[in-house]
């Protein structure tokens, strides 16, 4: 998450998003003396998160007194399926659904990537599905979603701009004119030229109704 005071913008770090890229590349323009925020690591710094939803963090900053309407806020997405094969790559969910991340991880991957879409779980702050549309669950990976991040209780978006991390250069190029420099594109952490995985009708089916607004953007 960033919020730059500065230049009137704010990232939201979606998750397997490209979001550690964005961050980078905002980095030389956060300036401190005008209160710019750059969050890497949770915990450090409560109320905010890396991943700290747009809904939450609009009300967060309110309640320190700023005016968020002047604010422009921008989140990057993905394609779905590729979005939770990254997840399930990077944090491994055993045969139990633990992941990593949990001291009770048994160190490998222990279910197949379309049995994990169907019965996966995730975790997620009280405060961002406080915030979020009410389909968001812990029973399942919808707490990766837009909706979990980007949305308000009612539906309505609370970011501005929507941009899909396929075509950085559209991102890069907005961020260049609202910031007035040169940005170089960044590259981290992202899976390279990893296939989408082919699923079975149902596990599709379970993601267009955890994954709407993506699913619909990427015509799943």
């Amino acid at each position: 998450m960033r919020v730059l005071f500065s230049r009137g913008i704010v990232a939201i770090s979606k998750p397997r998003c490209g979001s550690t890229s964005i961050r980078r590349m905002l980095d030389p323009f956060v300036d401190e003396a005008h209160g710019d925020i750059a969050v890497d690591v949770g915990r450090k710094r409560p109320p905010f998160h890396p991943h700290i939803s747009a809904p939450r963090l609009k009300e967060v900053l309110e309640g320190l007194g700023h005016q968020t309407d002047k604010l422009e806020f921008f989140v990057t997405v993905r394609h779905p399926v590729e979005l939770l094969a990254s997840y399930y790559k990077f944090f491994k969910p055993d045969k139990h659904g633990r992941y990593k991340y949990s001291p009770l991880w048994q160190g490998k991957i222990g279910m197949p990537f379309e049995d994990w879409v169907l019965t996966g779980r995730l975790r997620t702050n009280w405060d961002r599905r406080r915030l979020a549309p009410g389909f968001i669950s812990t029973g399942n990976l919808s707490p990766l979603s837009f909706e979990a991040i980007a949305q308000n209780r009612d539906g309505t978006l609370a970011v501005d701009r929507v941009f899909k991390i396929e075509d950085m250069r559209e991102l890069v190029e907005w961020l260049e004119d609202r910031i007035g420099a040169k940005i170089p594109e960044r590259h981290i952490n992202m899976s390279k030229n990893m296939p989408i995985p082919h699923l079975n009708s149902s596990a599709l089916e379970k993601i267009r109704k955890m994954f709407p607004y993506e699913s619909d953007l990427y015509s799943i």
